[in-house]
């Protein structure tokens, strides 16, 4: 295991910062039985439904993901979906039961902020999905497992195993739904207080990627804002623009009072050497990282 992907990004302590996958909308859709090899769709459903899932994903925009109950939770007849709005200001899950996959193929998933149509439920309280895809990589079960294990003892309703959703050598990953919030080296003996943090209106700096809504240079610009100034409030740092500033360089306006100027910048070279990022991967390649250039504290108006 000290070879494994996550291990070593852990050893050489490669920043988890800005590294959260760009998703704004997302299309969940229950499984049983073990992952395959590819993320989406499963050898489980007729094939008509799975082109007819993977194209309705396509067409709004919307990640594709499998998810599923812990192992000896009650067995459920057909599947339950969830169409999940992770923009800001749209943030909403919904609901529904299909009782036959042929039904997946003409699936309309609503986004945004209108009226449920009919078929369709709100769900009020947060989805904790836990990456555990070992045939794509193998840090995900060994170290998503445990973690889905402890959270579902404290969450049973809320509390899923999911497909891939990146970030391998990051495991144990943990995708907070509808905010779109990931976290990384999740250990099983923290991640109830780390749920029970973010409810009360805190983030857990330490352990956050970023926010799946937001581009990658503002979920930089945010995280050394946080380091910096010790705001770790849920809802701190909104991001109010984001304009380039030069070659692989962005200025980040954040919320606040006061406000916040962040200038960063994208260092393709990342620490310089190449490493190995996924477990299964044929050659090492370099990770590119983000690099604070300036942060300004704004004067109040």
């Amino acid at each position: 295991m000290d070879e494994w992907c996550a291990t070593t990004s852990q050893a050489r302590e490669e920043t988890l910062a800005a590294t959260a996958s760009r998703v704004e909308r997302w299309l969940l859709v229950e499984h049983t039985g073990a992952w395959g090899p590819e993320s989406v769709p499963s050898g489980r459903m007729p094939p008509g439904a799975a082109r007819g899932l993977a194209a309705t994903a396509a067409a709004s925009g919307a990640r594709l993901l499998l998810v599923r109950r812990t192992a000896g939770a009650p067995p459920v007849a057909g599947r339950r979906v969830f169409a999940v709005d992770s923009r800001p200001g749209c943030e909403r899950v919904l609901a529904r039961h299909v009782h036959d996959d042929e039904e997946l193929a003409d699936l309309v998933p609503p986004y945004g902020t209108g009226p449920v149509p009919d078929g369709w439920e709100q769900v009020d309280a947060p989805l904790y999905l836990v990456c555990t895809h070992g045939r794509h990589d193998r840090c995900c079960a060994t170290r998503g497992r445990p973690v889905v294990q402890a959270l579902a003892a404290g969450h049973p309703e809320q509390t899923w195993e999911c497909s891939h959703v990146g970030g391998d050598r990051f495991a144990a990953n943990l995708l907070v739904l509808p905010d779109g919030l990931y976290f990384g080296r999740v250990e099983p003996d923290e991640v109830l207080d780390l749920v029970a943090a973010l409810a009360a209106g805190e983030l857990r700096a330490d352990r956050l990627r970023g926010r799946s809504s937001l581009p990658l240079p503002a979920q930089a610009a945010q995280q050394f804002a946080r380091e910096r100034l010790g705001r770790s409030g849920r809802a701190d740092l909104a991001v109010l623009d984001q304009q380039g500033a030069g070659s692989d360089q962005w200025r980040v306006r954040l919320g606040g009072e006061p406000s916040v100027d962040v200038v960063v910048r994208y260092d393709r070279a990342g620490d310089g050497g190449a490493h190995v990022l996924t477990c299964g991967a044929g050659q090492a390649k370099r990770a590119a990282v983000f690099r604070l250039v300036g942060l300004e504290v704004r004067a109040p108006a």
